[in-house]
């Protein structure tokens, strides 16, 4: 369904323009008046640098308001991790949905009745803390028969294409964010509503009166995002240098370490070597003294045989002298 009705003021200035269904509405309620096939004129002047129809069309258009008991997790994501919790904030207890961080992208849904042709407007409040600054992601899919054929409203991502709130401020937990999303039912009479997060801590909360966020400080988000990311780099190099100041003084410690034990093993190992040779040069000697006595014995052994073994022959004079 597109815009294709021209919307002036009382003076016949164009301030926009809106859907069909949503200029007779403005025409059926007393606020305007038909002026062609494609034009209607509103009864009232306006400032056409303050009024902005969408705002006009947001005003008439019906709420849907955040309500955790009507999402669950989805069934289409496996492995997200989420709760419905009941929480006390300013003494008044709170039912909201926790989307926890588990390295997985986590999606709660509901299913809502719709009227055709119809402007809605869902409004939640979001809290958020970020595990990683820089690739923190969360968003709100709006659709009616497959996710590919409805809205798309990107609220975290790493570039800065994303939905605007309405109340942004700061809270000591991290960020809390009111957003109001439009929408328009068309031919359906049913929608689902889709929130996924990753990278993130979520928790989706119904929406309060702006007075109840008045204490709270203003912060820009794209300013309140570049603080957290220095945050995070600042922790990881003072966790760097405390890791490696750590490391530096192991390193000394275990170098001292060894070389007190290569010392002791180097004193143990001459006593071991003066040991085996205390042991070792006796014996050799003893050894060399069993040879010597044994060449001896070996040597008068030799004399005796050669003694025994002369043969003498007698001649022809000693036996005449015989």
């Amino acid at each position: 369904m597109t815009k294709n009705i021209l919307v002036t003021d009382a003076n016949g200035i164009v301030v926009g323009t809106t859907y069909p269904k949503r200029a007779k509405g403005l025409v059926k309620s007393g606020r305007a008046t038909q002026t062609g096939g494609r034009m209607i004129r509103l009864l009232f002047s306006v400032d056409p640098g303050a009024f902005s129809m969408e705002s006009e069309d947001k005003n008439m258009a019906k709420i849907v308001d955040f309500k955790a008991r009507s999402f669950k997790l989805s069934e289409d994501c496996e492995g997200g991790c989420g709760k419905r919790l009941i929480v006390t904030e300013n003494g008044e207890n709170v039912e909201c949905f926790e989307v926890a961080e588990n390295g997985k992208a986590t999606e709660i849904e509901c299913e809502l009745d719709l009227e055709q042709e119809q402007d809605y407007v869902f409004r939640f409040a979001l809290k958020s803390r970020f595990i990683r600054p820089d690739a923190a992601e969360s968003q709100v899919v709006i659709f009616f028969d497959e996710p590919d054929d409805g809205y798309t409203y990107p609220i975290d991502r790493g570039d800065r294409n994303r939905f605007k709130p309405v109340i942004c401020k700061k809270t000591e937990e991290g960020i809390l964010r009111v957003f109001e999303l439009p929408f328009n039912s068309a031919d359906s009479d049913s929608c689902t509503i889709r929130f996924r997060a990753h990278d993130m801590k979520a928790w989706v909360y119904p929406v309060k009166d702006a007075e109840a966020y008045a204490e709270l400080p203003d912060v820009d988000y794209e300013q309140w995002r570049q603080d957290e990311i220095h945050k995070l780099a600042k922790k990881l190099n003072d966790l760097g240098d405390s890791l490696g100041g750590t490391l530096n003084e192991l390193g000394g410690t275990i170098g001292e370490n060894l070389k007190g034990i290569g010392e002791f093993v180097g004193e143990v190992g001459g006593k071991i070597t003066k040991a085996v040779s205390d042991v070792i040069r006796p014996a050799a000697s003893a050894e060399d003294k069993a040879e010597q006595v044994a060449d001896e014995t070996a040597g008068e052994s030799d004399g005796d045989a050669d003694k025994s073994d002369r043969i003498v022959i007698n001649g022809p004079e000693d036996d005449k002298a015989e």
